[in-house]
């Protein structure tokens, strides 16, 4: 099977692809990074694409409209390239192209996410997270995942954990990953968030003589990250303080905690993040640092899900130590997801049947 992979470039979006192809069997991957001339041109084409995404166009027309709107060396590539079995792009920004192009390859055309302004109908397949499909009637293009696919497998993520504590010499204790996104129009992480978490992790790690092990995202505020920095980093039963800017012996220091840890803790805003860990097979808590509000996002609703039938429960700062200890010495029985799983299935059989 031959795959064309259209990547925006954003870190989220490029796990999600990497995830399903790496589940498809003698699959041949080919990665074209699309960059436009200018933002307007995107816009402009996603338009188009939404009128006309289910019309026959000629090649010549669809080479100009391509030539028309991304830079030079994105044409060259996709210029080079004569057929695929699939092109699979996720994220709203490359699916205009999709569309564009994959017919002229003979491909089947397949989207992670529901892209917008354009859609899923036009589409051979899309993969949709429940937030997305919630509601919606039943189509035959639509692959329904509880959350997105993602890399992170808990066979993996065992192999690894077995040479990193060889690795890093490190002591048969207990181990709690914590994943820190960031601020969005939904979520924030103050100060006084950083201060509480500090000190249940000194307090959890004192009383269970457990390590803590931290990484941030590239959305944490940098007062938030330098305030845990400090508080962290330098203490023995924090061996990992990963931050994104910074570099690390680590191959992928972020894949490297999910691996390690016993238990994981994930901020609520970062709904990829919370898909990955509950892939792992790891006991997840979901954290919320915001105040409650009278309407939550669409997500929220995908977490209550996973709370009933994955090992992951939601909580606050001011419960988390005890949740901690539930998750460590009660595990639950509830599996962990196979979005990744369910994707690739459905691409496969998309191929198969054509």
């Amino acid at each position: 099977m031959r795959i064309v992979i259209l990547s925006d470039n954003k870190p989220g979006h490029y796990k999600q692809s990497l995830g399903i192809v790496e589940r498809l069997p003698n699959c041949e991957m080919e990665w074209v990074r699309v960059e436009f001339r200018h933002k307007w041109r995107d816009n402009l084409l996603r338009v188009f694409m939404c009128i006309f995404g289910g019309t026959s166009l000629s090649g010549t027309f669809i080479h100009a409209l391509l030539r028309w709107s991304l830079t030079v060396e994105t044409y060259n590539t996709l210029a080079t390239l004569q057929t695929a079995d699939v092109t699979l792009s996720t994220g709203s920004s490359v699916a205009a192209v999709n569309l564009l192009h994959g017919p002229s390859l003979k491909a089947k055309t397949v989207t992670c996410r529901r892209p917008s302004p354009l859609g899923t109908r036009h589409f051979d397949l899309a993969i949709l997270p429940m937030f997305s499909w919630h509601g919606k009637r039943p189509t035959d293009n639509v692959c329904k995942t509880v959350g997105v696919p993602n890399p992170i497998s808990p066979h993996t993520l065992n192999t690894e954990k077995k040479q990193l504590i060889q690795a890093l010499n490190l002591s048969d204790c207990p181990r709690i990953g914590i994943l820190i996104g960031g601020t969005d129009r939904h979520e924030t992480i103050t100060i006084a968030d950083a201060v509480d978490l500090s000190k249940v992790c000194e307090a959890i790690a004192t009383e269970l003589n457990a390590q803590i092990l931290v990484t941030t995202s590239r959305r944490t505020p940098t007062d938030v990250v330098e305030h845990l920095a400090s508080a962290l980093k330098r203490v023995d039963w924090c061996p990992l303080f990963i931050q994104p800017d910074k570099p690390s012996t680590l191959t992928d220091p972020y894949q490297s905690i999910l691996a390690l840890s016993d238990l994981l803790i994930v901020t609520a805003d970062s709904f990829s993040m919370v898909c990955e860990a509950a892939s792992s097979g790891r006991p997840v808590i979901v954290l919320t640092l915001s105040k409650e509000a009278v309407r939550l996002p669409k997500r929220y609703k995908v977490y209550a899900y996973m709370e009933q039938h994955a090992d992951v429960r939601q909580c606050r700062l001011d419960s988390l130590k005890q949740c901690i200890v539930e998750g460590l010495t009660s595990r639950g029985a509830n599996p962990s997801l196979r979005d990744t799983e369910t994707a690739a299935a459905a691409i496969h059989r998309l191929v198969v049947s054509r």
